[in-house]
C-alpha cells in the first residue's frame, strides 16, 4: 500500500525525519525488529541495563513525539520509541487491519529481547497499549495513556471534517481543528507535522471500543492523561469510564487541553518510578 501522496513525497518526508533523528536529544541505539506486521524501526536511549520502557506513539505521527520527553524519561529507564507500521516513519509501510495491532507490539517486545515493561501509548498508541494489556497483562507492567483510543468515543463528525479540510489543502485549519493549537510557531516540529499532513495519506479505519470488562482487568497500575476539550476524542468519557472499571487507576482530566496533550513529561516520569 501506497501510505504516501507518491513516491517522491514520501521519500522526502522520511529524509527529513532522518535529519530531525539525528538531533535527537541523548545518545540512542537504532534497531530493527522483524515481525509479521514487517520490520519495525526502534530508537532505544538510556542505561541498557535498566527497566524497559515502551513508547508507542499516535497515527499521523512517528518517535519525534517523544522529543521533548526523551532525556526526562530515559534517565533511570532504557526506553524504546517504536515506529508503527503504516505511519511516516521507518517501519514498514504496512497497514493490516487494525486488530493486528496489539499483537504486533507483543512481537515488537519479544524482539527486542523484553518480557515485560511499562508501555507508554499515545492516541492510537494508546489504543494499542491497551490491547496489549487487554490480551497479554502479564507483559504490561504499568500503563501510560495519554489521549488514548479505544476508550472514550471518536468524535466522528469532527474527524470527517478535518480529514475534508486537509483534502482541499487547508492543512493548519485541520491540525488547529483535531489537536486545538496552532503550530506553526513551533519551529521544526509544527514544520514536520505540516509535511506530514501534506504528503501521507492518514488511515480511515475506526478504532474498536474496548468494553466495560476488558478495561476492568487492567489491573497493572495505571495513569490515563486526557484532555476535557478534545476535539477528535471524547476525554470527558475517557475519565468517566477509566474512574467507573478501574477504581485504582490515576486518570487526570486535563482542564482547557485538547488532542494535543503537552508539559506532562514530569508527571510520567514520576509514575515510571
Amino acid at each position: 500500500m501506497d501510505i504516501y501522496t507518491s513516491p517522491d513525497a514520501g521519500r522526502a518526508l522520511l529524509d527529513r525525519y532522518a535529519e530531525l533523528l539525528d538531533t535527537w536529544p541523548v545518545p540512542a541505539e537504532r534497531l530493527t525488529v522483524a515481525t509479521t506486521l514487517g520490520d519495525t524501526f526502534a530508537l532505544a536511549s538510556g542505561p541498557a541495563n535498566a527497566p524497559p520502557v515502551i513508547l508507542v506513539h499516535g497515527a499521523m505521527a512517528n518517535s519525534l513525539s517523544w522529543y521533548g520527553d526523551i532525556a526526562a524519561w530515559s534517565r533511570h529507564h532504557r526506553v524504546y520509541a517504536i515506529d508503527i507500521p503504516g505511519e511516516p516513519g521507518l517501519s514498514a509501510p504496512n497497514r493490516p487491519p487494525i486488530g493486528d495491532y496489539p499483537a504486533w507490539l507483543g512481537e515488537v517486545m519479544t524482539g527486542l529481547g523484553i518480557e515485560s515493561a511499562t508501555v507508554v501509548g499515545l492516541s492510537l498508541g494508546g489504543w494499542i497499549a491497551t490491547g496489549l494489556a487487554v490480551r497479554e497483562p502479564r507483559r504490561v507492567e504499568r500503563l501510560v495513556l495519554i489521549c488514548p483510543g479505544g476508550i472514550g468515543k471518536v468524535r466522528r463528525g469532527i474527524l470527517l471534517l478535518a480529514l475534508l479540510l486537509l483534502a482541499i489543502g487547508q492543512r493548519r485549519r485541520s491540525q488547529k481543528l483535531i489537536l486545538g493549537a496552532d503550530l506553526s510557531d513551533t519551529g521544526w516540529f509544527g514544520e514536520f507535522f505540516d509535511r506530514i499532513n501534506r504528503d501521507f495519506k492518514p488511515r480511515r479505519s475506526d478504532l474498536p471500543i474496548y468494553t466495560d470488562a476488558e478495561l476492568a482487568g487492567l489491573t497493572m497500575p495505571l495513569l490515563v492523561l486526557a484532555g476535557d476539550k478534545d476535539a477528535l476524542i471524547n476525554g470527558p468519557e475517557t475519565a468517566r469510564r477509566v474512574r467507573a472499571h478501574v477504581p485504582k487507576a490515576d486518570v487526570r482530566l486535563l482542564p482547557g487541553v485538547g488532542h494535543l496533550v503537552t508539559g506532562q513529561t514530569a508527571t510520567v516520569a514520576a509514575f515510571l518510578g
